[in-house]
């Protein structure tokens, strides 16, 4: 009889165990997606009104847990973390650091120091950037048909 509570004891903890794991993966899992989504709703207000801008790729890292998911194209996408040097058109440059999703077969032409990529900057706060998708695509679009 002590034996079958017994079990049921080491039951209840290692069962206690696994949710608190699923849970704390679920909570790391939607802060990355959270941060890495930020830089395209970015872009996506700075589409009307940002001033373009240019930038060259000085590195490139996956995100911290390696995240991936689907892209809006069906695709996957990595999490990565563009180190840039930014240039201000004035002759001047700045580094910044960009958070985004990008799609899997696209990645390696960003991993090459030196790649130019564009941007929009915020009029109102430079330090707002986001990569401007029609002259830098980060997905690869479907084929129509």
């Amino acid at each position: 009889m002590w034996f079958e509570t017994l079990l049921w004891v080491v039951f209840a903890v290692v069962m206690s165990a696994v949710i608190v794991t699923a849970i704390s993966v679920v909570i790391v899992a939607s802060r990355e997606n959270r941060i890495y989504s930020a830089e395209e709703k970015t872009w996506k207000r700075l589409a009307q009104h940002g001033i373009p801008a240019e930038a060259i790729v000085e590195s490139v890292k996956r995100s911290e847990h390696e995240l991936t998911r689907g892209g809006s194209q069906g695709q996957t996408v990595l999490a990565v973390e563009m180190s840039l040097k930014v240039f201000d058109g004035a002759g001047g440059a700045s580094p910044a650091v960009v958070r985004t999703l990008v799609d899997e077969a696209l990645l390696p032409q960003f991993c090459i120091a030196g790649t130019r990529v564009h941007l929009l900057r915020d009029p109102d706060d430079a330090s707002s950037l986001a990569i401007d998708r029609t002259r830098t695509p980060l997905e690869i679009a479907r084929a129509a048909g």
